[in-house]
């Protein structure tokens, strides 16, 4: 996991309804299994079934187990250690984000997945970055040859139903959309053999220029 995440469950109805969603899925849960004293989510995780946890930040002040800056290329220790990666809002924090996706690529092994799921309009200010379609769809996909398992936006207050992002290769103004609340984008990418060197990241609206 790329920092300890936090649960952020400030509305009083949040909890039961978590509970009861949980409950549909098959899963009995209390309180307890929810939160933890310190209001990181690795109970939580546990919970859903997430296997084993380990973090990685570039300080040690929450308790990572590893520290390192995303920003800077990652050590042989951590090359190909971990078979599944979850980004809950730390890669737009990092200046140079290409090396911290480049640092994500190789920390996976070989059909490893990733997930994400960060801000992607209506955050002015947040981060350095706001994420749009292309990083999934022209990055993970078309350059590296990763499988999309999934890609969504859906609002930050849960309003409207998760809106599927389709590859946007080939559309005449690429991954345009227009949101009138702020959104997260949330994708789910899948690392295969790759043999030969990285495809150059054209943005989709450019492909064919």
């Amino acid at each position: 996991m790329l920092g300890r995440q936090k649960m952020h469950f400030k509305p009083s109805g949040w909890t039961p309804r978590l509970i009861n969603s949980l409950k549909e899925m098959g899963i009995e849960a209390t309180p307890d299994d929810i939160f933890q004293d310190d209001d990181f989510c690795e109970t939580f995780l546990k919970t859903i079934g997430w296997p084993s946890l380990e973090s990685l930040d570039f300080s040690d002040i929450e308790g990572a187990e590893y520290v390192h800056d995303l920003g800077e290329p990652i050590t042989d220790e951590l090359r190909s250690r971990f078979d599944l990666i979850y980004d809950g809002g730390t890669t737009e924090h990092v200046f140079d984000i290409a090396q911290a996706f480049r640092n994500v690529d190789a920390m996976l092994s070989e059909n490893g997945i990733f997930i994400s799921c960060v801000g992607a309009d209506g955050w002015f200010g947040h981060g350095f970055y706001q994420i749009g379609p292309d990083i999934p769809w022209r990055y993970w996909v078309a350059s590296l040859g990763y499988d999309m398992l999934g890609c969504w936006t859906f609002s930050r207050k849960g309003q409207h139903p998760p809106r599927p992002i389709e590859d946007p290769t080939g559309n005449p103004r690429g991954g345009v959309h227009r949101y009138d609340q702020p959104q997260f984008i949330f994708y789910v990418v899948q690392k295969k053999k790759r043999d030969d060197d990285p495809k150059q990241v054209i943005q989709s609206h450019y492909v064919d220029y």
